[in-house]
């Protein structure tokens, strides 16, 4: 006498169909906002970046007991990017430990002032008072005393960034005191802003 044959277990074909319908269509649901997402911090990290090279310059002007200059300008390599270094006094490259090189490209990069929206609400909520800010110019060193304070101590320095690959990413500031602290921003498309802890 034959037994019956068992039945293996396993999903249909029309289970499986189903099944990847459901994924793709939750997939596309996520993704925009993965990516939404992901661009923000990747703008987040250059802003974070630009604040610890200018911290780094801070601190090896304080070590070193002479001025140190951050270098600010268009790579060489590539203009659509942005280079920092650090200098000496006469403009030579810092080497050893203490020096360092950050890039910045499409995904975080330096814009002029005039792009960004409410940059006056921004300034006020910063608390900078009265002080008058500059928009740092590309190719103008920020020159750092012995003491770590900013040469000459009279303007607060702005940094603002923006992702040319995801305008919705918003924007970024650093905010470079006189003193040499340094206050990181963040402001949507429209121009609202609040600081990065």
């Amino acid at each position: 006498m034959a037994l019956p044959a068992k039945r293996q277990a396993g999903f249909s074909l029309t289970e499986l169909v189903v099944a990847l319908a459901v994924a793709v269509i939750l997939l596309a649901v996520s993704l925009p906002i993965f990516l939404r997402a992901y661009h923000s911090y990747q703008l987040s990290s250059a802003a974070r970046q630009l604040a610890d090279i200018l911290r780094l310059t801070r601190y090896e002007a304080i070590r070193l007991n002479k001025q140190v200059n951050c270098v600010i300008q268009p790579f060489s390599g590539d203009a659509s990017m942005t280079s920092a270094s650090m200098t000496d006094s006469s403009g030579n490259p810092l080497t050893g430990i203490g020096a360092a090189t950050v890039l910045f490209g499409i995904s975080g990069n330096l814009v002029n002032q005039g792009g960004v929206p409410s940059v006056s609400a921004m300034l006020t909520a910063s608390n900078i008072g009265s002080m008058p800010t500059q928009s740092w110019p590309a190719g103008v060193p920020v020159k750092f005393d012995a003491r770590g304070a900013v040469v000459p101590p009279t303007n607060v320095n702005v940094f603002y960034l923006a992702s040319s690959v995801a305008p919705d990413a918003g924007y970024r500031a650093v905010l470079l005191m006189p003193a040499g602290s340094i206050q990181i921003w963040s402001g949507d498309p429209t121009g609202n802003w609040q600081e990065l802890r």
